[in-house]
């Protein structure tokens, strides 16, 4: 009888621990912004080059989200997936494939790089 209600107790906490696990794991997972303006941040990169070449100024080895938000190449809006982070897009058309193409630091101080060759690293902090 004692081993039966031993049985049921830690049956039913496993139970609670498993819907608590998948409550927050689905909760983190919804709270968490998705970026799906991949088109619209390229073309934001587009016009500022090609408004930095018309101002017959030199094109800068990178530039940040937010110069394109204060500048209005893109909106607030659709770069809401980056808030908190500082990102940077590198501009230099000679890429080598070690060379980071996105740099990214983290609220937390964590640097994450998209590198030319495709591949994604973190940074030392």
């Amino acid at each position: 009888m004692k081993f039966r209600r031993f049985i049921l107790v830690v049956g039913s906490l496993l139970v609670a621990a498993v819907v608590v696990c998948v409550a927050l794991i689905s909760y983190w997972q919804r709270s968490q912004p998705v970026f799906k303006d991949a088109p619209k941040l390229a073309a934001a990169v587009q016009v500022f080059s090609r408004d930095q070449a018309a101002r017959g100024q030199p094109l800068p080895a990178s530039v940040s989200l937010r110069e394109l938000v204060s500048g209005g190449y893109i909106a607030t809006n659709d770069v809401h997936a980056f808030d908190g982070m500082d990102v940077t897009i590198s501009l230099a058309s000679d890429a080598y494939p070690q060379s980071i193409l996105i740099h990214v630091r983290m609220p937390d101080g964590t640097q994450i790089a998209a590198m030319a060759d495709g591949s994604i690293q973190q940074l030392p902090k």
